[in-house]
């Protein structure tokens, strides 16, 4: 649901950056990205079981556009996001993240959960679209505490089967799905309304704008692992799909060491999703370095 005051205008482009909103985005899609790359166990020719846990840490920065449709007008507003990484933790109100993997010898099983819950916190209108009326600038001297909030869920199923594996390392063919649920609320005050360069149309200084997106994406690709010696090894992933999303693509690359009872990893990772214009998550990309710890047995 989309709630708007009186005054409002044909077409609305709101562009924002919330810390808040972005640290949400972040530790929702992280868990997607240290699943396949690290919360892995080693296949070996003996029949049994063998089971990892894993832990992480990751801090990427993020590039994001958020799409909002007003009630009652042809058109969406659109508000671009982009936030530093480095302080997600500080817009967290509750956060709950597993990831775990089962593997029997070539064949494998992951799954990542995460639930997030996070209440307002500042974000910025700059500019502000009204379709045919053109488009006009907001200035951050007009902000008279904006803010945004979010919630939402992350849930990565996949199944793999080893294809190559020797003293080297392993390789194996992954296959499953992304689901991502999104709850965004922006609660726009601004000192005066925002008027269409034209004149024949405003934006109201006070406005609540609300949407949800659910996105389900199948996704294939392989992950696997480089040993090096000592007992240091070359963590990998990449998986690419699609579904609700235009595109989504991810790939990590880092260097760990294992224990008898699990691991410890430092390495890079990169998340993109795409969409169509039509909808609320228009694009998101996240890019950093992780630390994850792996618990087997």
């Amino acid at each position: 649901m989309i709630q708007h005051l009186p005054k409002t205008l044909p077409w609305a482009h709101h562009k924002a950056t919330s810390a808040r909103l972005l640290s949400a985005l972040l530790l929702l899609l992280l868990s997607a990205l240290i699943l396949p790359a690290q919360a892995q166990t080693i296949p070996r020719a003996e029949p049994g079981w063998q089971f990892s846990v894993t832990p992480y840490a990751w801090v990427p920065s993020i590039d994001g556009t958020l799409r909002y449709q007003l009630p009652g007008q042809p058109g969406p507003d659109s508000a671009d996001v982009s936030k530093d990484g480095s302080s997600v933790l500080e817009a967290l109100n509750f956060a709950a993240m597993i990831a775990a993997e089962a593997r029997y010898q070539r064949y494998s099983v992951m799954t990542d959960f995460i639930y997030l819950d996070l209440g307002a916190n500042g974000s910025k209108v700059r500019d502000v679209n009204f379709g045919g009326g053109g488009s006009t600038g907001v200035g951050a001297n007009l902000d008279r505490g904006t803010e945004s909030s979010l919630s939402g869920s992350l849930w990565t199923l996949m199944g793999g089967y080893t294809v190559l594996q020797g003293d080297w390392g392993h390789a194996d063919i992954v296959g499953g799905f992304r689901l991502f649920s999104l709850n965004s609320e922006t609660n726009i005050r601004l000192a005066g309304d925002v008027t269409a360069p034209s004149g024949s149309a405003s934006f109201n200084r006070n406005a609540k704008l609300s949407d949800s997106a659910t996105l389900f994406d199948g996704v294939i690709g392989m992950r696997g692992r480089l040993g090096i010696g000592k007992g240091f090894y070359a963590p990998y992933a990449f998986d690419i799909g699609t579904g609700s999303s235009t595109l989504t693509w991810q790939a990590s690359a880092g260097l760990g060491y294992q224990f008898s009872w699990g691991g410890v990893a430092l390495g890079y990772r990169h998340l993109s999703y795409e969409q169509s214009s039509k909808n609320l998550v228009q694009d998101l990309s996240f890019s950093g370095p992780f630390l994850a710890l792996n618990f087997t047995f």
